[in-house]
Order: structure tokens, then C-alpha cells, then sequence
């Protein structure tokens, strides 16, 4: 039954696609119908340019319809191990893995059940061929060899030329992963060589997904799926920091756009770190495009360690790095996409071949992973034991939540999600052209004089919308400076707290030395859970303890570096707990200060601006439109308060000269011995042992610096988080308003245009708009009517 309602479904969205083809060609083809785009000035509700682009896209969904396809599209930050996540996907190294960005053109990687040996096909090479002959010109030229001889200063880019010389690896198909990485290796090298030589690559050339590079390979998850409900594709794409090429970063925008789903793939070890700013600004860039389509995968997360994020902080930190409200915590994945491409192509490769080779590097890598750095040819012999291990690499990765919930889901509903796609594009296209030709149209059943009045009074609403926006700015800033005003107080008196209570934990600690040695010294009983007795400090009881440090002798020696790490350990986790104590207590005041300010804007710029909308809508007679101004979400406030202080770096190693006693040599010390005496018998000597020291003055001068760098990281975060994004958002919403409202008065100008042609002329065209605006509203219902069929599939 399921089956026969998707193609019930893919069958109407098909048909939904070929009208709305149809209607946009048709006013494409129209004479004196659209107009050419204007940059930046009398742009139109719709004109020539967004036609034609919208029937590439809508022809791109019914390509996906027909072959029932959902394209989820792969785009990485800077160095986050882009190819190595969709060679783990696919469970075969199709990718080349290079230092530096390798995709040049997007290339599409379709799973193919039975296809074990992948191929690549190059659909359109014919402008390839044109490029590299246009480069042997080049270098021909005084300016290209002056070039040349630049680039041959580099040895590593000298070797592009060769690219442009030999032409021999250029062909329609490449099989097996060899082949498929020499293509794409020379692609990526020859866009580097049109760069370094200035000759444009011929990106748009690309622009379609038809004429883009194609490997065919199974993807070892899917084998053994149903596939009639669709199939899966990958779409390689540029990152935002690809290259440097601004053609690239246009062509990523575009078939993000176009792609069913992306995920993005983003750096562990970045995260929280000096390129922080870069990685967020790198997925906001993504997340622009891919709203409501987004995952997130935070590869290289075998570098956790104790005293980094664990993954249930990353899965909450990454959707606060996004501008609005568009990721769920749940669509964050933190994996090893390294470790679960090893495991899934060694048990992979046994399930096939039976055997692992030691001679090749991938096998080199899995095995160091499976057996340590000394591993032996012969730990390669026992299959259940490589298997075995595989597993446990596997499990390890984290990778199986991405595999089931996004790899292995996206393959059963990739039909649904399809028409799902299709279908978003068609009522906005459906809407948009409805509302251009209603506009038309009664533009030429009004008189001049009309007309004339509804442009003026939409040029007074142009002005009206910029005073607003000034008394809104105004607003604005002075709620910021409320806002610093508050938000300082507050962190003024919450760092003199914590000041405070880090402090008497520093006056009071337990001394735990004594045990440590355990030399000479009799036994105590000590508690080694520092909670209880330090937040006892905080609170004033008095009950008698043992510190753990001396705050007079400060200076802490251990025998065995382990306790020492574990004493530090205890310093460490009371301070991160007292800083995540303080985080919490600030969050819920600056949430109301929050609140404040966004009561304050919707409170007067939401009803001028209602006025103004109500007022065009009123006069033009037609449907308004929504206003909509987001806000930053509280939830997004993410702070570093509570992350550790990383102080095992002040454990030093140092020799001390120690005095110790033992029995005396000979007759008497043996006699003394006989009667276990505690005063004749015995000598001093003295010996050099190496003792691990801890410092208390030294941690407690790190503890207060880098509670210092929270506070002013909380600072930045406030205005990063919350006063930047709503300045951006206020922005946003007037320029997409005024926006509107320009284009309104530009297509009624047109219309002005169009009562200076002959009453025949005009009686046509008011004839085909007429005729084209019937054809709307049934496409919008009709469009709508399938997403909400579809709901109940996804």
C-alpha cells in the first residue's frame, strides 16, 4: 500500500513539475513579458532571470522525481575531513584524501546495488578540452611565461603545468579507484593552474546536475536494502573556504539549494579553539542555505580527551554556533569518520576477498588502530580476531547513529523525501508567479491616474519604512546599553563571588600529603571526595577535616606522579564545578534581560511596520505579506564557563635530597634488631629521589587568570549571541521589507509601461495575463494538498 501511495505521489508531483515548467517558459517565451534583471535598481517582482533559474531548479526536482533520488549534499569547514566522511559513508576510498581542498567541480557519488568496482563518468568534458587548450596558449604568451616561470620557483606547483601538456588522462569513464583518483586529482589541479595562469575555469559549465562527474558504487550499509522506495546519491561540494574561489563558493550555494539534504561536516579539535570564529562563520554560510535540510557530523572525535567537550556538549554547543533557531541538538553527530572508514573497508574487504594485505597503506593504518603501533603481519592472519576488532573500531567511531538515523533512513524514504522537495519548490514558485501576474494585471485594468497614486504612495511607504527603521535603531541602541549596563553589573558581583569562594576553598584544603608517602607516618583516615567536604567550606561548617593541601606549606611532593594527577584532578573538578555553578546562576538574568528587549521591539516597530503593510495591502487590494522578525533563541547563550582549567600542565618533575633511616651494619644492628628497639640500632643516611610537585600558589594564580578569560569570553558571547544577531536580524527584516515594497512599486511602473502600447497590444496582453493567472491557484492547491499528503511518509 505504502508503495502504491508514492508513486501516486511521485506520479502528481511530476505532473505539479511539468505545469510550473510550463507556466514559467511560457512567460519566459512571451513577448514584452518579463523583463531583463536590473543589478541593484528596478528589480521587478519577477523578471526574466528568476524564470529561467527556477525552471533549472524545478527541472533538477523532476530529474530526482523520476529516478525517485535524494541528493544529500557534503560540505566540509576548512580541514574537516570531508572525503574521508564519504569514503566511510561508501565504505570504499573513492575520494583522494589531500592536505588541501580538493573538490573543484561538485561530483555526485550514487549508490548502484551489485557495483563493487566504482566508475566515474565525466558527462560533459567537451568545455575541458576547450580550457586546456586555451592554457597552452596562454603559456605561450610574454605575460604566461613570466607565469610559468613563477610557478616553476615551486616545486610542487611546476608540476601543474604538466596538466596543460598532456592531456592523455582526460576521458568520458574511469574504473576502479585508481583511475577515479587520478580524474579528480587533475581536475582540482587544473583549476589551480587556470588560477595561477588567469584563465577562467568554466564553472558554469557545471551548473547543472546533468553535466556534473558521476561515480556509480554500492555503499556497504545499503547493501541488501529494499530499493524500491529510491535511491541515495552524495553530492561532493565545495566547502565555503574551498580554494579561495569565489566562483566555487557561488556554485556551493547553488547546488546546496538544489540538494534534498546536506550535511555538514565540521573539525573536532576546531571547535573552541583560535578558528573557532572561522568554523562558525564557515556554517553559518551553509546553514543560510540549508535551513530545515541541515545535519551536522563534528568529525575527529577520537582526539576527545578528559579534559575537552564529551559529546552530549558538542551536540548542544554546535546549534548555538548557527545565527537562528535552524539545528536540533539531535542532528549532531560526533563520530570518527578516520576509524569508521578503516573498520567498515576492513570487514568490508574480509566479508569479499577473505584476506588483508599488509602491504597496502590503508591496511597499515587499520592495523596500528587494531593492534597497536607494533603490530605483525601475522596478527592479520586471524580473521576472527581482525574481525573482532574491526567491530570494536567500529563501535567506537559513533558512526552507526549517522549510518542508521541519516544514511540508512535517507536511502528507505528517498522517494518521499523527493517529492518532499519537489513540492516546498513548487507552491513557492506557484505563489511568487501568482502574485507578479495578479500585479500585471490589474495594473492594466487601473487607470494612469491610479497607478500614478499607488506608486507615489508606495515611494511615501519607502520613506515611512526608513524613519521606522531610524526610530527602531534608536530603540535598539538604547536597550544595548541597558543590556551592557545590567549584563556588566551582573558579571561584576558574579566574578567577585566566584573570587570569593575560590578563595576560601584555597585557604581550606585537605591535606592529603600525609598518605600520599605514607613514610614513617602513622595512618589516618581521610575522605577522598573532595564535593562534600569542600562545598561544607563554602556553606561555614566546621566540622573537623583533613585539607587536602596545607595552605602554609603549599608546595605538594608525590612519589608517584599518578596520585599527584589524581590530587589535581579533585582541585580541578571542585573549581569546574563551582564555575558551572556561577554559569547557572547568570543564565536566567540574562534571559530576562533578553526577553526585555524583544518585548520592547515587537512592542512598537512590529505595529509601525503592521501599519505601513496594512496600508499597501488596503490600497493595492491584494494578499499581503507575512512578516516575520526571529530572534535569537536564549538557548543559544553558550559559555566556556564550565570547561576545564587544564591544570595537570602545572604538575612538575623535581630531585630532592631525602634523610632516611635504616638498621646499622653489623653486630650491634643486628643484636638491636633481636629486640626490636626503636632508638639504638639505627643511622641516617641520605638519598636523591625524584617526587612529583604540585604548586598550590602557582594553580591558584591559573585558577583566577583563567576564570578572568571566562568572564570575558561570557562578554563576547553576550555580544556575539545576543546583541549581534538582532541587529542583523532588525537589518535583515527592514531591507527584505523595503525590499518588497520596491519591487511592488517597480512592477506597477511597468505596468505605466505597458498603457503606452496600442489598445491591441494591451487587450493581448491583458488577455495571456489573464489566461496564465487562471492556471495559479490550482497549482498552489494542488501543491500544497500533496506536502500534507506526504507528511504522514517522513
Amino acid at each position: 500500500m505504502h508503495e502504491n501511495n508514492i508513486t501516486l505521489l511521485c506520479n502528481e508531483a511530476e505532473r505539479l513539475l511539468q505545469l510550473n515548467i510550463s507556466l514559467l517558459q511560457k512567460m519566459v517565451d512571451e513577448p514584452n513579458f518579463l523583463v531583463e534583471s536590473k543589478q541593484n535598481s528596478n528589480e521587478q517582482l519577477f523578471n526574466k532571470s528568476k524564470a529561467l533559474k527556477r525552471i533549472e531548479e524545478l527541472q533538477g526536482e523532476r530529474t530526482k522525481i523520476i529516478r525517485k533520488e535524494m541528493v544529500l549534499a557534503v560540505v566540509g569547514t576548512m580541514k574537516a575531513g570531508k572525503s574521508t566522511t564519504i569514503n566511510a559513508i561508501v565504505g570504499k576510498e573513492i575520494l583522494p584524501n589531500r592536505n588541501r581542498p580538493m573538490t573543484s567541480i561538485p561530483t555526485l557519488i550514487r549508490h548502484v546495488p551489485g557495483k563493487h568496482t566504482p566508475d566515474l563518468q565525466l558527462n560533459n568534458i567537451d568545455p575541458i578540452h576547450q580550457l586546456l587548450s586555451a592554457l597552452k596558449k596562454k603559456i605561450t604568451t610574454d605575460e604566461g611565461k613570466k607565469r610559468v616561470l613563477e610557478l616553476d620557483k615551486d616545486q610542487e606547483k611546476s608540476k601543474l603545468l604538466r596538466i596543460a601538456m598532456d592531456d592523455n588522462w582526460l576521458k568520458n569513464s574511469y574504473a576502479g579507484e585508481a583511475e577515479i583518483f587520478t580524474c579528480l586529482a587533475s581536475l582540482n589541479d587544473l583549476v589551480r593552474l587556470a588560477t595561477a595562469l588567469n584563465v577562467e575555469f568554466p564553472f558554469e559549465a557545471y551548473e547543472e546536475v546533468h553535466e556534473l562527474p558521476v561515480i556509480e558504487v554500492e555503499f556497504s550499509h545499503l547493501t541488501g536494502m529494499d530499493d524500491s522506495h529510491g535511491t541515495l546519491t552524495l553530492l561532493d561540494t565545495p566547502g565555503p573556504n574551498e580554494a579561495g574561489q569565489p566562483q566555487l563558493q557561488a556554485m556551493m550555494r547553488d547546488q546546496l539549494q538544489k540538494a534534498s539534504a546536506v550535511l555538514a561536516v565540521l573539525d573536532y579539535t576546531q571547535l573552541n579553539s583560535e578558528a573557532d570564529q572561522q568554523v562558525r562563520a564557515e556554517l553559518n554560510d551553509i546553514a543560510n542555505v540549508a535551513a530545515g535540510r541541515l545535519f551536522v557530523l563534528v568529525n575527529k572525535f577520537d582526539q576527545q580527551d578528559r579534559n575537552s567537550d564529551n559529546a552530549e556538549t558538542v551536540k548542544q554547543s554546535v546549534p548555538a554556533m548557527l545565527k537562528h533557531d535552524v539545528l536540533n541538538s539531535e542532528r549532531v553527530y560526533p563520530v570518527s569518520s578516520r576509524h569508521a572508514y578503516l573498520a567498515n573497508r576492513a570487514r568490508s574487504v574480509i566479508s569479499q576477498a577473505g584476506t588483508l594485505s599488509g602491504q597496502e597503506d590503508w591496511v597499515k593504518d587499520f592495523a596500528k588502530l587494531a593492534f597497536g603501533l607494533s603490530w605483525e603481519e601475522e596478527d592479520l592472519t586471524s580473521l576472527d580476531d581482525v574481525r573482532r576488532n574491526a567491530d570494536k573500531i567500529w563501535r567506537r567511531s559513533l558512526f552507526d547513529k549517522l549510518i542508521t538515523e541519516v544514511i540508512q533512513a535517507a536511502h528507505t524514504k528517498a522517494a518521499a523525501l523527493a517529492v518532499d522537495s519537489a513540492a516546498a519548490k513548487l507552491v513557492q514558485n506557484a505563489e511568487n508567479a501568482n502574485e507578479y501576474l495578479s500585479v500585471r494585471h490589474q495594473g492594466l485594468l487601473t487607470s494612469i491616474q491610479a497607478l500614478q497614486n499607488q506608486i507615489n504612495g508606495l515611494l511615501s511607504d519607502i520613506d515611512n519604512i526608513a524613519t521606522c527603521q531610524k526610530e527602531v535603531d534608536a530603540e535598539v541602541k538604547r536597550a544595548m546599553k541597558g543590556i551592557t549596563r545590567e549584563t556588566d553589573a551582573l558579571l561584576e558581583q558574579a566574578e567577585k563571588t566566584l573570587s570569593k569562594d575560590l578563595n576560601e576553598y584555597f585557604k581550606n584544603g585537605k591535606r592529603q600529603e600525609k598518605e600520599a608517602f605514607g613514610i614513617d607516618q602513622p595512618k589516618e583516615s581521610t575522605s577522598l571526595t573532595i564535593f562534600g567536604t569542600f562545598f561544607k567550606t563554602l556553606t561555614g561548617t566546621t566540622q573537623p577535616r583533613e585539607r587536602d593541601f596545607d595552605p602554609n606549606n603549599p608546595e605538594m611532593k608525590f612519589s608517584a606522579r599518578s596520585d599527584a594527577e589524581r590530587f589535581i584532578q579533585q582541585i580541578e573538578d571542585s573549581v569546574t564545578s563551582l564555575l558551572a555553578e556561577t554559569e547557572e546562576k547568570i543564565k536566567p538574568t540574562l534571559t530576562e534581560i533578553v526577553v526585555g528587549i524583544e518585548k520592547s521591539f515587537h512592542g512598537n516597530a512590529i505595529k509601525a511596520v503592521e501599519k505601513i503593510a496594512h496600508q499597501i495591502n488596503t490600497r493595492l487590494e491584494d494578499d499581503g505579506f507575512a512578516v516575520n522578525i526571529r530572534f535569537p533563541k536564549v538557548s543559544q547563550l553558550q559559555t566556556n564557563l564550565s570547561i576545564r582549567t587544564r591544570m595537570a600542565s602545572l604538575l612538575e618533575e623535581k630531585t630532592f635530597s631525602e634523610t632516611r633511616r635504616r638498621r646499622t651494619s653489623g653486630v650491634w644492628g643486628t643484636v638491636c634488631g633481636w629486640f626490636k628497639t626503636d632508638d639504638w640500632g639505627w643511622e641516617d643516611y641520605s638519598v636523591d629521589v625524584t617526587r612529583s610537585v604540585v604548586d598550590i600558589r602557582k594553580i591558584k594564580t591559573a585558577v583566577k587568570k583563567q576564570t578572568k578569560e571566562h568572564f570575558a569570553e561570557l562578554n563576547e558571547t553576550i555580544e556575539a549571541s545576543i546583541n549581534q544577531p538582532i541587529l542583523v536580524e532588525i537589518e535583515s527584516f527592514f531591507g527584505a521589507f523595503k525590499s518588497k515594497v520596491e519591487q511592488l512599486r517597480n512592477t506597477l511602473i511597468q505596468s505605466t509601461e505597458d498603457h503606452k502600447n496600442c489598445q491591441n497590444e494591451q487587450e493581448q496582453l491583458t488577455l495571456r495575463l489573464s489566461e496564465l493567472k487562471k492556471l495559479t491557484p490550482e497549482m498552489i492547491r494542488d501543491g500544497k494538498a500533496l506536502k500534507e499528503e506526504l507528511e504522514p511518509m517522513l
